[in-house]
């Protein structure tokens, strides 16, 4: 079954989509029969695979209980208008003028014309007489209405969004919104519900422009799952005199055979000189049984940029380690460095420092 439906008035705009139904999954219950083959170009032969069920051996039966399966989709949107208008302006008032003073200099020329040719006939042909009323011959009077100079438009509204899918793996939710108001705010929601536990997940956004003292921009993500997580945060800000950025971010992964864990923050402004700065974390533990293999380290990174018109500076560091085994054989290593540079108009400085280590059992 489906169903749409849409509506429009003078606050309002808005568009619905409902869908449901059945799935009939009775065929995965029949059994399969492949027989024994040989591969071609080869002597390797497959062997023999009778009353095969998909149903029963590849574990659908645990997971969906039931080979009948329903849904039900939903799907909404809305516009609601903004009874405010932004207001251009237009020198349209000169655009007219310049109309106007050309069809006056065009109506003198056209007196001046007409008159010398009136002349002309009538010295010419003495015995042709010329109506005076070809004297007052003229063009018709123009006159350009009056206009507005401001161009109206619609400001903008706010628009929703949602959306629903229920069946009996997984119910999945998602809305959205753009709201203009005294700011302009974005925000963005979308989740799920499963026994399953990869299938469960959150994500979720918001935006806002600021127009108070200059333009702020701030954004905020944040994603939650069973195996990885994530948040994310960054605010840029522009006023007459300074200008300001931050970022942040970090993840974490955890998988049977891998954690990791990351961090970024990156940092500027103008306010007394220009500088940027950036730092970068990273921590992981690998995990391999059946490889006998592992790894756990973390490798980190620092860097700083400062300059005027007069100089410029970076500051640039490395670090890093790692510890495990592959195929039981452990080992060992780590690095480090640093490097400085300074440049202004009466030379340049700088200085370069890497050291490192690393060890195998048994090698070095």
């Amino acid at each position: 079954n489906q169903n749409f439906s849409a509506g429009n008035n003078e606050n309002s705009m808005e568009a619905h989509i409902g869908m449901n139904g059945e799935a009939n999954l009775d065929f995965l219950n029949i059994p399969l029969t492949i027989p024994e083959m040989t591969l071609p170009y080869t002597t390797l032969t497959t062997p023999q695979l009778k009353d095969f069920s998909l149903w029963e051996r590849t574990g659908l039966k645990e997971f969906l209980k039931t080979t009948k399966q329903s849904f039900d989709l939903s799907v909404n949107a809305q516009y609601k208008k903004n009874k405010d208008r932004h207001s251009i302006p237009i020198p349209l008032d000169v655009f007219y003028e310049f109309i106007s003073q050309n069809i006056k200099s065009f109506n003198k020329h056209f007196e001046k014309g007409r008159d010398n040719a009136l002349d002309f006939l009538t010295k010419s042909y003495n015995v042709l007489h010329v109506p005076r009323s070809l004297r007052k011959l003229s063009f018709p009077d123009f006159k350009l209405p009056r206009t507005s100079n401001n161009i109206f438009i619609p400001a903008m509204g706010n628009i929703t969004y949602d959306f629903s899918f229920k069946s009996s793996i997984v119910t999945l939710n998602t809305n959205a919104g753009l709201y203009n108001q005294s700011n302009i705010v974005a925000h963005f929601l979308s989740s799920s519900s499963s026994f399953i536990y990869a299938l469960q997940y959150k994500l979720e956004g918001s935006s806002s422009l600021t127009r108070k003292r200059g333009l702020k921009l701030a954004t905020a993500l944040s994603l939650s799952n069973k195996f990885v997580e994530g948040n994310h945060d960054s605010t840029i800000s522009l006023t007459k005199k300074n200008m300001e950025a931050s970022v942040t971010t970090t993840a974490k992964v955890q998988i049977p055979i891998l954690r990791m864990n990351f961090k970024q923050e990156l940092n500027g402004n103008t306010k007394s000189k220009p500088t940027v700065s950036s730092a970068i974390e990273l921590k992981y533990d690998f995990n391999c049984p059946k490889l006998y293999s592992t790894a756990k380290g973390a490798v980190g990174h620092k860097l700083s940029l400062e300059g005027l018109t007069s100089y410029f500076s970076i500051e640039s560091s490395t670090k890093g380690d790692v510890k495990g085994s592959v195929l039981s054989q452990e080992y060992s290593a780590n690095v480090a460095s640093e490097v400085n540079t300074y440049l202004n108009s009466k030379g340049t400085r700088s200085s370069v420092k890497l050291q490192g280590a690393s060890k195998i059992d048994g090698i070095w």
